[in-house]
């Protein structure tokens, strides 16, 4: 781990329903910190070590839900916060230990809509445009969430017309990522938290943006932009992408309305390949899941269309290949660890160059941008990421994916 000096300026509890001269000021106690966040969670999480040198567990009676603020300062005098606005609250007391007449206490903290979740259910027709309708569940309608927090949306080209059937606002999100489309050949939304707030974003525009560049290097580099590990996960499981139907699927739409049935045979040859998979023969052609489902026929918005010449109908295909791209963008997947950085995200992009072990007698070679399938260098994005801050070290730690296939 890399060495890093940092000064914990604030680490302070605030009881629920209390002022801010009520607060529990932990942070002369607090030896580790682990932030985490992730394009697969619609949550925040941290956790904190602590000792309980004022006795706060013990005699303040922590019982969750105190609000947590912290800000951390490294040696470059950047600062990471988490503050009232964030609302992480905490979840958890475990790990309690006396020893040494010192008590020592791990709390986990969870972003407070997380349980503002559990207890919110949708129960009203939602209808137009897709992108519209997460921002109503997120902020505006009086059974969801309710946040404050900001949202940053791509908007979407479809309409989609459901009834809430009292499901919790989460599910019912990460239920409309596949419907929703940025454009035509646009397949598929993730929906996620990070420090900066929600993100209801297209898989398309993520892999657009801007990289940050990292290298590993045994000299030192501008800014720390330097690798310290890396550990390449660059097998495809070809079992477990059969039984997923990643190549090849076949599903049946129930068309409860009309009382009828829509087979969609689909193969992973209609995407936009960028190079040719080298699968056994006949693998991609004969369907390895088969998937029912109820169609989407009757709840989507009348005339609801991906352009002018698309008709409703071809909506499932649509959610079909969607399926299949974010089984995609997961192919190829790449754990580093860096330097403490607290300015990226998951959801960030990143460039990456790690050197290439060529034959006997020829120096390791590497670069930006490389994407071949046996060269690991290349740009990522950032599906997780930790930050592990310790009373002597401190680092980020990064889990990047690609999309191998598809252009």
């Amino acid at each position: 781990m890399a060495e890093t000096k940092f000064l914990i300026k604030k680490c302070t509890l605030i009881p629920n329903g209390c002022s801010l001269d009520e607060e529990y000021v932990i942070a002369p106690g607090v030896g580790m910190i682990s932030y985490y966040e992730s394009i697969e969670s619609p949550t925040l999480a941290m956790t904190i070590t602590f000792i309980d040198v004022d006795q706060v567990v013990s005699r303040k009676g922590l019982t969750g839900g105190e609000l947590v603020e912290l800000t951390v300062q490294d040696g470059d005098e950047d600062e990471f916060k988490i503050t009232k606005k964030h609302r992480m609250m905490l979840n958890t007391v475990r790990d309690v230990i006396t020893e040494s007449n010192q008590q020592v206490a791990t709390l986990d903290f969870v972003s407070m809509e997380t349980i503002v979740n559990e207890t919110a259910r949708l129960n009203k027709k939602f209808t137009g445009n897709v992108s519209q309708t997460v921002e109503d569940i997120l902020t505006n309608d009086k059974k969801g969430l309710q946040t404050k927090k900001e949202l940053f949306k791509d908007e979407a080209v479809n309409s989609y017309s459901f009834i809430g059937n009292l499901k919790r606002p989460f599910d019912t999100i990460q239920w409309l990522c596949p419907k929703t489309q940025s454009s035509k050949e646009g397949f598929g939304f993730l929906f996620y938290e990070n420090l900066d707030g929600y993100h209801f974003k297209s898989i398309e525009n993520l892999l657009k943006q801007e990289a940050v560049r990292y290298q590993k290097s045994d000299r030192p580099l501008e800014n720390d932009a330097k690798i310290l590990e890396n550990n390449l996960d660059q097998s495809n499981d070809i079992g477990m992408n059969c039984r997923m139907g990643m190549y090849a699927n076949k599903t049946i739409y129930i068309d409860i309305e009309n009382q009828g049935a829509k087979v969609v045979d689909f193969n992973i040859k209609k995407l936009k390949l960028k190079k040719e998979l080298k699968l056994m023969d006949g693998l991609e052609e004969s369907p390895t899941r088969l998937m029912v489902k109820a169609s989407d026929v009757g709840v989507s918005q009348k005339g609801a269309k991906i352009d002018e010449t698309t008709p409703p109908t071809e909506l499932d295909e649509y959610k079909n290949k969607s399926y299949i791209r974010n089984n995609l963008l997961f192919s190829q997947s790449l754990s580093i660890s860096i330097p403490l950085n607290t300015t990226l995200r998951a959801g960030d992009m990143i460039d990456i160059k790690l050197p290439v072990k060529k034959g006997d007698g020829e120096s390791p070679t590497s670069s930006y941008g490389n994407e071949k399938s046996n060269d690991p260098s290349g740009k990522y994005l950032i599906a997780e990421l930790r930050h592990t801050i310790g009373s002597k070290t401190s680092q980020t730690n990064l889990r990047l994916i690609r999309d191998v296939f598809t252009a």
